[in-house]
């Protein structure tokens, strides 16, 4: 497996890439959804979470973003991981809505500190060892990290989510302290910090940058679509699954296999972008990622499962190389803020498509509600369409 670039001093990408893994294993991942129900009992209150969680994600992100360029990656990224285990300490002792409520916010902060900023870290340390060349296959290779670890911790997950729902939980919360320690130990890297630190003067350059950038415009037009709705469906998944008349026991193996496709998409990115160049394949990944979540609600059984897996490789096709042309337009003072700027697009996706899905499920059925917010990201395909390859 490609790890460190030829002839790398810095350990910063080998510790990146172990508190990923880490921070994957995510135990409670196949039964997050069903853990919320049982406590709030309806659909809609579910979506309510994933809407609140997104709301404070929109106030989080661009701040955050600034807050790493202009104080430092390094001490940005642990606070977040640090918050982010306090946020899954409250989900498990969550058992009313003002609980999930603090659970939500604190994630998202957890989330918004750390998004954009570890970017921007590995980023920057490439640069300062003349190896930028290599961003897009080591950020590949991050985001290959997780899902992997996902896919691990899914198959124990499911297991243990048959003697109790919350037990995944708990044991989540080994791998994320381990991942934190670890963080401890990165090195700040060289980079161009803005001459002043005004957090809301940063934020608003940045921004200007962002609205003067139509390709950067572009491909946050088309991650709001796609993140808003396809994410707020994975987290409505093991609903699917129940509706679909898939047993309990098998939503471990389903996710770990989901993970598993999304993780060998990500490692996989850089070589099928070298070699169809990056729009191409863009284009490719987000058509069939939108087809198989369409063909998904068409189909029953395990037919159905095998389209949602299916389409996690062109989910995880996609993201490095979004992430490398949006890295392509950005300055490195301004660098955490414009990529918080990627995370900001998601989390005002899922904000507006959230409650969407949850009304439709509640109106209609959670299948009628993955086709209707499945065919509501095919505008994404014709966004990439328009979107320019650097040179």
């Amino acid at each position: 497996m490609f790890l460190n670039p030829p002839g790398l001093k810095s350990k910063n990408i080998s510790l990146m890439y172990l508190s990923e893994f880490l921070v994957g294993l995510m135990f409670f991942a196949p039964i997050w959804a069903l853990y919320v129900q049982q406590n709030l009992f309806t659909i809609q209150n579910v979506a309510i979470i994933l809407s609140i969680q997104a709301i404070a994600g929109v106030f989080f992100e661009l701040p955050t973003g600034a807050i790493g360029d202009l104080f430092g990656r390094r001490k940005t990224i642990v606070l977040g991981s640090f918050i982010f285990l306090l946020s899954t300490i409250a989900l498990y002792f969550a058992k009313n809505l003002p609980i999930f409520i603090i659970y939500a916010i604190l994630s998202a902060l957890g989330g918004a500190l750390v998004n954009g900023t570890n970017s921007a870290l590995i980023y920057d340390t490439l640069k300062q060892e003349k190896k930028e060349k290599y961003y897009k296959k080591v950020n590949g290779t991050l985001q290959a990290l997780w899902p992997l670890g996902a896919t691990i911790a899914s198959i124990f997950g499911g297991y243990l989510a048959q003697r109790s729902l919350s037990l995944p939980i708990l044991i989540t919360l080994i791998p994320l302290s381990v991942s934190l320690i670890l963080l401890l130990f990165l090195k700040e890297p060289k980079y161009k910090k803005a001459k002043h630190n005004d957090v809301l003067l940063h934020v608003r350059e940045a921004y200007a940058e962002i609205m003067n950038n139509r390709q950067i415009l572009l491909l946050l037009c088309s991650v709001f679509l796609l993140y808003g709705f396809g994410e707020s469906i994975h987290n409505l998944k093991p609903i699917f699954f129940n509706f679909k008349a898939i047993p309990l026991e098998y939503f471990g193996y389903i996710f770990a296999l989901m993970f598993g496709g999304a993780s060998l998409g990500h490692y996989f990115s850089y070589e099928v972008s070298e070699k169809l160049k990056d729009k191409p394949a863009l284009i490719i990944a987000v058509f069939s990622f939108v087809l198989c979540l369409i063909l998904a609600t068409l189909t029953t059984g395990w037919i159905s499962i095998g389209f949602l897996i299916l389409s996690s490789v062109p989910f995880g096709i996609r993201n490095p190389i979004i992430s490398h042309l949006i890295n392509e337009q950005v300055r490195s003072n301004k660098r955490a803020t414009i990529l918080s700027a990627n995370s900001l697009a998601q989390q005002l996706g899922i904000m507006a498509c959230a409650p969407v899905i949850g009304y439709l499920a509640d109106i209609f059925d959670i299948n009628t509600a993955f086709m209707l917010t499945s065919i509501l990201m095919i505008p994404a395909i014709f966004l990439v369409l328009f979107v320019r390859e650097k040179g």
